[in-house]
């Protein structure tokens, strides 16, 4: 196959899905659909459970429970969040995270994730942030179901990353995102699972005046090496796969911490 048709088929399936992007079905995605399969759509909980306790402050609490300083809409929202929490927990990871995947170190701040590694003479850093990252893997047949029997959908976070190249004060840098859906797989067409949205190569540090191509419209040829210089570097679909495994499990973390301490704000502890 000559090398403008392999161009072609390139071409074609990176930039009909990202011209398409705009035009995706957004999907609803929620970490409970118990609240859209509500009836009322408002959630008045009939009793309070067990883990629903109140700050003894005063008796000028209004949801007659107890004598805490409540309104009723912390008194619905610590309810719901109680069995939130506790259904959240249930599908939580029990293993530790991980400090190296594929030979790559990994530390953890907050949302973010950094992964390096050294190859060659190259230093490797990949830059990963967990937040606005997650999307719940739901084919558009799944949407078709009534809301009072919601799709039961695992929660995947796919986040934008980072690669940078580094040997002294060069960088390369490639800012890559997952393909959230590829629709259908074109014949003689690379597999790939995440994309080069953009390249840029500078000496220091990045800032808004370095220079920066768009990765669909670099040669096709061209998009094709940089990606196998990346596999190369054990940046490949596997080992994407494994970063977005890690990526969702530690987003599932933080978003049980924060729901942890909005119960432990409203509560007043």
């Amino acid at each position: 196959m000559s090398f403008s048709v392999v161009n072609a088929i390139r071409n074609i399936s990176r930039v009909v899905p990202v011209s398409l992007q705009s035009l995706k079905l957004r999907k609803p995605a929620t970490r409970s659909l118990w609240y859209l399969s509500n009836p009322t759509n408002q959630f008045v909980p009939s009793k309070l459970s067990p883990a629903f306790k109140h700050t003894p402050l005063g008796a000028s609490c209004p949801c007659g429970e107890c004598r805490g300083v409540h309104t009723q809409g912390d008194k619905e929202l610590i309810e719901f969040l109680s069995e939130e929490i506790a259904a959240e927990k249930k599908t939580m990871s029990k293993s530790r995270d991980v400090s190296n995947l594929d030979g790559f170190d990994v530390k953890y701040n907050g949302s973010e994730i950094a992964l390096s590694k050294k190859f060659n003479d190259e230093q490797i850093e990949i830059t990963v942030n967990v937040n606005h990252s997650v999307d719940a893997d739901i084919s558009e047949g799944d949407l078709n179901t009534k809301a009072g029997n919601p799709p039961q959908a695992e929660m995947k976070s796919r986040p934008q990353f980072e690669v940078k190249l580094i040997k002294g004060k060069q960088v390369t840098r490639l800012a890559c995102s997952y393909i959230q859906d590829a629709g259908e797989p074109v014949e003689d067409a690379p597999n790939d699972i995440f994309t080069i949205d953009e390249l840029a190569v500078y000496d220091g540090h990045h800032n808004e005046q370095t220079y920066a191509v768009a990765g669909d419209i670099l040669d096709g040829y061209m998009y094709d090496l940089l990606m196998n210089l990346l596999e190369e570097r054990g940046i490949s679909n596997e080992f994407a796969e494994k970063m977005s495994d890690l990526a969702t499990k530690r987003e599932h973390h933080l978003f049980v911490n924060l729901l942890e301490n909005l119960q432990s704000f409203i509560q007043g502890k």
